[in-house]
C-alpha cells in the first residue's frame, strides 16, 4: 500500500509430469492478449455520480472482434453508459459501444464490425451509489483496474474530487502484490490524485480509496464514520504488506537451488550408475559377415535391434513372418497390387513345424478371409481388401498379442530376458529417483513466482531428460546375447551394402530369399532388393536361376530378371503395408481491501 501523498508406478508418474510440462508449453501457445497505455480519467461529482473515461490499446497475437470491461456491481449499485464516447480510437472497421449484463455486473462493450490484431477503445460511464455518504466524511472507494484482465504494459490514472479541501482528508491506493512502487501525486489541494505503473500484472489490480470533505457533495451522510475508515485502512495497509512480503519470499531465485540440488543428485547418481551397470559389453564379431549368426525364424530378430521397442511395434517380424511362411509353401501369393491374394496353402507337419507366432500368423489371414462383407467364406484365401478391412479393427490388438509371443519365444531360446538384471533394476531405481526429484520440482513451482518458478521449470524439463536418459542408457545387453545382436547388425550391413555384396560367394545369391525375410526383419527389405539388383550381376551370377527361385512370390515368380522381380517385390510389399495389418513392411516405403468494483476485461 502506498499512501498518496507528496508445478505409482513409475510411468504414470513420468506422465503426470510430462503432462505438466506439455500443459505448460500449451499455455505459450493459446492466444495471448495484452492492454496497453491504460489511461483511465475518473471524475467524482458532488452528486455522488462518478464518471469513467477509459482509454486502452488492446493487442493480441490473434485477433478479436469485442474488447469488453465486466464491472463488478453489488446491490444498490448502476452503470449506465455514456455511448457517445464510448467508441473505437484508432482506424479500423466500424464500432459500437454497448452495455450487457456479465457474471456479477454490467459489461461495457466496444464491438467491432471485424476482427482485428489491434486497436484502441475509450470505455465511458457513470457509476450511481459508488459513494458512501457519512456526517464527516464521503468515501469512493473503488477497485478501478479490475484483476482478470490480461497483462497492463503502461497504466495512467487521475482521479479528480468535486473541489478543494484540507486534511485529514485524503487519498490511498492500494496496488495488492504488485512489486512495483507505483508513481503517486496528490495536489496541494487534495482535489486531484496521479496514479502511475509501468506494468500491472495479471492478477492484480489498482483500488483507490478517497477520503473526501462532506462539504463538497449535495448527499448528506447521518453518522460519523471518518475514524472507522481510517483504522480499516490501516489493517488493509498491513494486509497488502505482508502479502507483498510473501510474494517476494515466494520470488526469490535462491528456491532454485532446490531443483538444481535434486539436478545434481540425479547427473552423478545416473553417470556412477551407467559406469557399474549401463555400459554394453565389448564383443569381437565380423563386420560384413556373408551367413547369419543363427538359422532361426526372422520375425525373433526384430526383437535383437532395440532394447526399448513395444510389442505393438512389430511390423517388420509380421512381414517378415508372411515372406518366410510364402518361402516355406505355407502361402502363396497371387496377382499383385490391389489385386494381391494370398492364399493359404499346406497346414503345419511334424517335418517342418510352425512356432506359435508363426500360426497366428496364419490364423490371422484365416480370420481376415472370413470377416468380410463380400458375402465370400473361403477361410484358405483372402485378399488384400479383406486383410485391410480386417486390419482397422483388429491389427492394432494381434500386434501387440503377435509381439508378446515372439518375445516370450526370442527369450526362451536365448535363455532369459535380454538385458541383465543389475542394469534393469538400476533402470528402475533411478527412474523412480527421477520421478520423485520432478515431483519435488513440480511443488516448488506450485509454491513459487516470478524468476523462481521459471527457474524451477527449467529444472522440471531437465528432470524429465534425465529420466529418459536413465531409461535409456542404464539397461545393458547380456554379453551372449550383445554377441548375437552384433552379428545380425554386421549380417545387416552386409544386406545393403554393394561394395562387399558382389564380393559374395555364389551360395550368398542362391539364398538370396531366405535372406531377403531376414532382410524385411530387419528393416532393410527395400534396400537388400535394390542392392541385390546390382550386386548380382557384378558378380556374374545368373539372374534367370535366382528368378525361378521366387516362384512363392506370385507375379515376382514369372519376371524375366532381377529388375522386374524387384519392381513385383515392391509391390507386394506396398500392397502388404498399406492393408494395415503391419506398421512397417520391412524397409518398404492479494489484494481486495474491501472496496467495490473490479471485474474483468480482455478481447474475445
Amino acid at each position: 500500500m502506498t499512501r498518496a501523498r507528496p508445478q505409482a508406478a513409475p510411468f504414470l508418474l513420468a506422465a503426470l509430469l510430462a503432462a505438466l510440462l506439455c500443459t505448460s508449453g500449451a499455455r505459450a501457445q493459446q492466444t495471448r492478449f495484452e492492454w496497453r497505455d491504460v489511461v483511465q480519467d475518473v471524475r467524482i461529482l458532488a452528486d455522488g455520480g462518478v464518471e469513467v473515461r477509459d482509454e486502452r490499446t488492446l493487442w493480441t497475437n490473434g485477433d478479436f472482434r469485442e474488447a469488453f470491461v465486466c464491472v463488478l456491481l453489488r446491490p444498490g449499485e448502476e452503470l449506465s453508459l455514456l455511448a457517445d464516447e464510448t467508441a473505437a480510437l484508432s482506424p479500423g472497421p466500424r464500432a459500437v459501444g454497448l452495455t450487457q449484463p456479465c457474471d456479477g455486473g454490467t459489461e461495457v462493450v466496444v464491438r467491432q464490425d471485424a476482427r482485428v490484431g489491434e486497436r484502441r477503445v475509450r470505455f465511458a460511464y457513470r457509476l450511481d451509489g459508488t459513494v458512501d455518504a457519512y456526517s464527516d466524511v464521503v468515501q469512493w472507494y473503488w477497485n478501478i483496474l479490475e484483476r482478470d484482465r490480461p497483462v497492463v504494459l503502461g497504466y495512467q490514472l487521475r482521479v479528480s474530487a468535486p473541489g478543494p479541501m484540507d486534511e485529514p482528508y485524503d487519498a490511498y491506493v492500494m496496488r495488492y502484490t504488485n512489486p512495483e512502487e507505483p508513481s503517486v501525486r496528490l495536489s496541494n489541494d487534495r482535489s486531484l490524485l496521479e496514479v502511475g505503473f509501468s506494468r500491472v500484472p495479471v492478477g492484480d489490480g489498482v483500488e483507490i480509496r478517497y477520503l473526501m470533505d462532506p462539504a463538497l457533495f449535495t448527499l448528506r451522510g447521518q453518522r460519523a464514520g471518518f475514524e472507522t475508515l481510517l483504522r480499516d485502512q490501516a489493517r488493509v495497509s498491513g494486509v497488502h504488506a505482508r502479502e507483498r512480503r510473501w510474494l517476494a519470499l515466494r520470488g526469490h531465485p535462491a528456491w532454485a537451488l532446490l531443483p538444481a540440488a535434486g539436478l545434481a543428485y540425479l547427473v552423478l547418481g545416473i553417470f556412477g550408475a551407467y559406469r557399474r551397470v549401463g555400459r554394453e559389453p565389448k564383443v569381437d564379431a565380423m563386420r560384413y559377415p556373408f551367413e547369419p549368426p543363427r538359422d532361426i525364424p526372422p520375425a525373433p530378430v526384430t526383437t535383437l535391434l532395440n532394447q526399448h521397442a513395444a510389442s505393438s511395434a512389430m511390423g517388420p517380424a509380421w512381414f517378415a513372418t508372411i515372406i518366410d511362411l510364402a518361402r516355406r509353401g505355407y502361402l502363396r501369393f497371387e496377382g499383385d497390387g490391389r489385386n494381391l491374394v494370398i492364399h493359404l496353402e499346406r497346414v503345419p507337419s511334424d517335418d517342418d513345424p510352425l512356432e506359435v507366432f508363426e500360426v497366428a500368423v496364419r490364423d490371422y489371414l484365416a480370420q481376415a478371409a472370413t470377416s468380410g462383407r463380400s458375402g465370400r467364406r473361403d477361410a484358405t484365401s483372402v485378399t488384400i481388401g479383406e486383410l485391410t478391412s480386417h486390419g482397422r479393427s483388429h491389427a492394432q490388438r494381434f500386434l501387440s498379442s503377435f509381439g508378446t509371443q515372439v518375445k516370450a519365444w526370442a527369450e526362451g531360446y536365448y535363455g532369459g530376458p535380454y538385458l541383465t538384471p543389475e542394469s534393469i533394476a538400476s533402470r528402475n531405481r533411478w527412474t523412480l529417483r527421477c520421478l520423485l526429484v520432478g515431483l519435488g520440482i513440480g511443488v516448488v513451482i506450485w509454491a513459487t513466482v516470478g524468476l523462481a518458478m521459471i527457474l524451477s521449470i527449467a529444472a522440471a524439463v531437465v528432470c524429465l531428460l534425465l529420466l529418459v536418459v536413465a531409461s535409456t542408457a542404464l539397461p545393458a545387453w547380456r554379453p551372449e546375447i550383445a554377441e548375437e545382436r552384433a552379428g545380425w547388425l554386421g549380417f545387416r550391413r552386409t544386406l545393403t551394402d554393394y561394395t562387399r555384396m558382389r564380393d559374395a560367394p555364389p551360395d550368398f545369391f542362391m539364398l538370396w530369399d531366405r535372406y531377403f525375410a531376414y532382410a524385411a526383419a530387419l528393416g532393410v527389405a527395400e534396400r537388400f532388393l535394390r542392392t541385390l539388383q546390382r550386386a548380382a550381376p557384378a558378380a556374374g551370377v545368373d539372374q534367370r536361376a535366382m528368378t525361378r527361385q521366387a516362384a512363392w512370390l506370385g507375379a515376382a515368380g514369372s519376371a524375366r530378371d532381377l529388375s522386374q522381380m524387384t519392381r513385383s517385390i515392391s509391390q507386394l510389399s506396398s500392397a502388404l503395408a498399406r492393408s494395415g495389418a503391419s506398421a512397417s513392411s520391412g524397409g518398404s516405403s492479494s489484494g481486495g481491501g474491501g472496496g467495490g468494483g473490479g471485474g474483468s476485461s480482455g478481447g474475445r
